[in-house]
């Protein structure tokens, strides 16, 4: 045997006592997608309004509103599943559709992880989460699942064929605020051998709960990973909190804090975001609560389409409706004076024809002269009284936007600026703004206050 062979045996050799000894080397731990599940202590399991649910639940794909595109990046010393060292670059797309056959959205995610400098993980995954395949009042079920290939190859080797695994998952959502998320994630045991690698990707288990206060989010996680890569199962909770602050013209920041404790490490994280128009950076930090201290970060970008600017939307709106509101107004105010000025044309045409007729009875005018002025008299004052009776039809149609006519339109700004994902604090005003108008009105104003108690109770 030659020093090659050798030198090559050797590493090989070394390559798997590695990979079966350390308790975090198993291929495919569940190490996140990026920085905001990182900074939330991964308790992503029931939090369904970013792409990052590829990498914890699918069936919270489909409550993504609009097209999306992410990419990540982490440098991690200590995952879930133990002490580690791994570079873990992800990318994921969502693709809302929106149909009578398929109402959710498809999921891609791509990864690549470098664990411990010695071997590399490969993933290519597509899933699909439903959007209100079972509704109930104020929420609903939904289910998703997602087909992957897994490959693991050396750093320096050839890279073996990728193994099929399933992910299966579902979200109950309810009143609009609470949402529970379970999921299983690698089922199938995609088992790698070859190239002095003998290891699987753990079958993992997560349960989950969320609740949306407002522009808070508090979620708490439990996993469960089976035994891999000749060590036992291991067990992590997870708790994040996130809130979202709107700035006057420099779009949101968000900072998020969370933990994630298990039986073979625990970490501290941290991590803030800003988004405007459509687009959205992150960025997160890990610390360590036991072992060595080394700092884990990671760094993210997402682009949204489709609704860059809720809040612009919202104001593009509420400024059209006002718009609208005043050229009726000057409408009807226009309509108003030339009504008054043909009234007083037709009062002084009146004048003239009784002027006409004395002069006429007292001889002063001759009756072909007479006859003359009072068939002009008469023109005049047939055309004016045309003239107004078209204006009074013009105003009656104009004023015929009625109280109730104008809640509906209202209404319709309100529900487009909703749809359009304008903040709970604008709709809270909107709504206010509504009810203060219409009030005495006689107007049906059981929905908007229906809609103000769910916000205020969101809160």
């Amino acid at each position: 045997m030659g020093i090659t062979a050798i030198i090559r045996a050797m590493r090989n050799a070394a390559l798997a006592l590695l990979l079966a000894v350390a308790p975090a080397r198993a291929a495919f731990d569940d190490a996140g997608f990026g920085p905001r599940d990182l900074a939330m202590g991964g308790a992503f399991t029931a939090v369904h309004d970013d792409a990052a649910a590829v990498a914890y639940n699918p069936a919270g794909l489909g409550q993504v509103q609009a097209l999306q595109a992410a990419g990540a990046y982490q440098r991690l010393f200590h995952v879930p599943g133990g002490v580690s060292d791994r570079d873990s670059t992800r990318a994921a797309g969502v693709i809302p559709t929106r149909g009578d056959l398929l109402n959710g959205a498809f999921g891609v995610q791509i990864r690549y992880d470098r664990r411990d400098m010695l071997s590399k993980d490969r993933e290519i995954g597509f899933a699909y989460g439903s959007r209100g395949l079972r509704e109930t009042e104020g929420g609903g079920l939904d289910f998703g699942a997602g087909l992957k290939f897994l490959g693991v190859a050396p750093e320096r080797g050839s890279a073996p064929g990728l193994k099929p695994a399933l992910d299966f998952g579902a979200l109950w959502r309810t009143g609009g605020r609470y949402a529970v998320g379970a999921s299983i994630l690698n089922f199938g045991g995609a088992k790698f051998t070859g190239s002095g690698i003998s290891d699987r990707a753990p079958l993992v288990f997560k349960v989950g709960a969320a609740e949306a206060l407002r522009s808070a989010t508090v979620a708490v996680d439990a996993t469960v990973r089976e035994p891999s890569g000749g060590n036992g199962k291991s067990v992590s909770f997870g708790a994040g909190f996130e809130r979202w602050w709107a700035t006057g013209r420099h779009g949101q920041v968000a900072l998020r804090t969370g933990a994630s404790l298990g039986d073979r490490a625990r970490t501290w994280s941290w991590g803030g975001g800003w988004r405007v128009l459509g687009g959205q950076v992150d960025y997160a930090m890990s610390v360590p609560l036991t072992g060595v201290t080394r700092f884990g970060h990671a760094v993210a970008v997402t682009a949204r389409f489709g609704r860059a600017d809720p809040e612009g939307e919202y104001e593009k709106l509420l400024s059209e409706e006002m718009r609208y509101r005043r050229d009726l107004a000057q409408a009807l105010e226009a309509s108003a004076l030339k009504q008054w000025k043909l009234t007083e044309e037709i009062a002084r045409l009146r004048e003239e024809t009784d002027a006409l007729r004395a002069r006429l009875a007292a001889s002063k005018v001759s009756q072909t002269e007479a006859q003359r002025e009072l068939a002009a008299i008469e023109a005049r004052q047939r055309k004016a009284a045309r003239d107004y009776e078209r204006l009074k039809a013009e105003r009656e149609a104009a004023a015929s936007k009625s109280k109730q006519s104008l809640f509906a339109e209202d209404w319709r700004v309100y529900e487009k600026a909703k749809l359009s994902g304008a903040s709970d604090a604008a709709l809270q005003e909107q709504l206010s703004r509504i009810l203060r108008e219409y009030k005495d009105d006689g107007v049906d104003l059981g929905e908007a206050n229906r809609e103000l108690r769910r916000l205020q109770i969101s809160q």
